[in-house]
């Protein structure tokens, strides 16, 4: 396409969208390291310097689809909890870990946050992502809630807190590169990897029914959180 200078929000949400889905797409076949700001020009027939009047990096082009991604996984996880779910904490457990491990782009994505994506976008930009981060834990809270009405939300938070901590360090473990799956067999060690969703389902009952335990404690502070 001709790029023409958009002239109403409307536009520059469609650039945007476009932008997105040609890093998304490139995201899927290639490793994050792989793909370069000139790939994602080449995707949308932008060129690099047309980009640039949207992202400075394509960190911050990435940090709009994780938000994407996110979305998807809360809207997936309430339509099953509004109809499977029936109040047992290793029914949730399930259900949660299994909509989590459908999500590989949030895991990948999610896995190189705070170690990739965030140190490389402009503040402006980190700010919007994480105002709109906080709006998905906000959304994910009310899920649980939902499934688990006397928790409160500091206790809520305590449980998302643990999980994501989770899943930043066990997912890159349980998804090595053809290189990494070559060498541990070659290394004979006796270790592969174990099963994402199998292991997740088992954190997320322990820590659930550690924080349901609990309930009635009052949390003085949490140090962490996904934002």
């Amino acid at each position: 396409m001709d790029f023409e200078r958009v002239k109403t929000e409307e536009q520059r949400k469609i650039r945007i969208q476009q932008i997105k889905d040609a890093a998304t797409k490139l995201f899927d076949i290639h490793d994050f390291h792989e793909i370069t700001l000139a790939d994602i020009a080449k995707g949308t027939n932008f060129t690099r310097g047309n980009l640039y009047k949207y992202v400075s990096s394509k960190e911050e082009i990435f940090l709009l689809v994780m938000i994407d991604e996110f979305n998807k996984l809360l809207v997936e996880l309430k339509i099953k909890i509004n109809r499977d779910f029936s109040k047992k904490t290793d029914e949730f457990s399930e259900i949660l870990a299994k909509e989590i491990e459908k999500q590989d782009r949030f895991l990948k994505l999610f896995s190189i946050l705070y170690t990739n994506l965030e140190k490389n976008a402009s503040e402006e930009k980190l700010i919007q992502f994480k105002e709109e981060l906080n709006y998905c834990q906000i959304k994910f809270i009310k899920i649980i809630k939902t499934a688990f009405p006397s928790l409160e939300e500091v206790q809520i938070r305590k449980f998302l807190e643990i999980l994501s901590c989770f899943i930043i360090g066990f997912y890159p473990l349980v998804s090595p590169n053809d290189i990494q799956k070559e060498a541990l067999k070659k290394a004979k060690i006796g270790y592969y990897p174990p099963s994402f969703k199998k292991v997740l389902r088992e954190q997320i009952i322990s820590t659930l029914r550690n924080v349901i335990y609990h309930s009635g404690e009052k949390v003085s502070s949490i140090p962490y959180r996904l934002i």
